[in-house]
């Protein structure tokens, strides 16, 4: 028997994959030393048109990434060893034409003159560094997110409105192999 996909709905969901593949994180890469663990993403990451030109009129626009430690359980909620977030800052400066990307806990900054390459390197600044957990059943989750709360108030409700400002990952999930 052949079953044949009305084709509105393979339209769909086409659309669909490729708006949930816009922003997302590709793997995590860990490293184990003594007594703690560095987690960096590799990450796929772009910006709408919107966002760029709000940078370019002077918007600082602030973005989170979140990572935690965890143990899954099956029978109830996941046990959370440990979290962590950090704020980025990325602007523009008009008498330099240099994009300028900033970890505001470490004051780490990048600077670009191209917008595009400013989003590719962006992993660059991103690294978590945890106590190394006892529990060998360890996994770690990632994502970031737009900080909107740190846009002009005039801002705010018309961003959440907005899928253009959608630049939020997905959460991303990986077991951590512990030694």
């Amino acid at each position: 028997m052949i079953y044949k996909i009305p084709t509105v709905l393979l339209l769909l969901l086409v659309i669909n994959s490729q708006v949930l593949a816009k922003n997302n994180v590709i793997t995590l890469k860990t490293a184990i030393q003594d007594n703690s663990i560095t987690i960096t993403p590799l990450l796929s990451f772009k910006s709408s048109n919107q966002i760029k030109e709000a940078i370019d009129n002077g918007t600082r626009v602030q973005i989170i990434a979140k990572a935690q430690l965890y143990e899954p359980h099956t029978w109830w909620f996941n046990s959370e060893i440990d979290n962590k977030k950090t704020y980025f800052e990325i602007s523009y400066f008009t008498l330099s034409k240099l994009y300028v990307i900033k970890n505001k806990e470490t004051d780490e900054q990048l600077g670009f003159i191209n917008y595009e390459q400013l989003w590719e390197e962006f992993e660059k600044l991103i690294a978590f560094k945890f106590n190394k957990p006892q529990n060998k059943n360890t996994w770690a989750r990632f994502r970031i997110v737009l900080d909107t709360g740190a846009l002009p108030t005039v801002m705010q409700l018309p961003v959440l409105l907005n899928s253009d400002w959608d630049i939020d990952t997905p959460w991303f999930n990986q077991k951590i192999d512990i030694q």
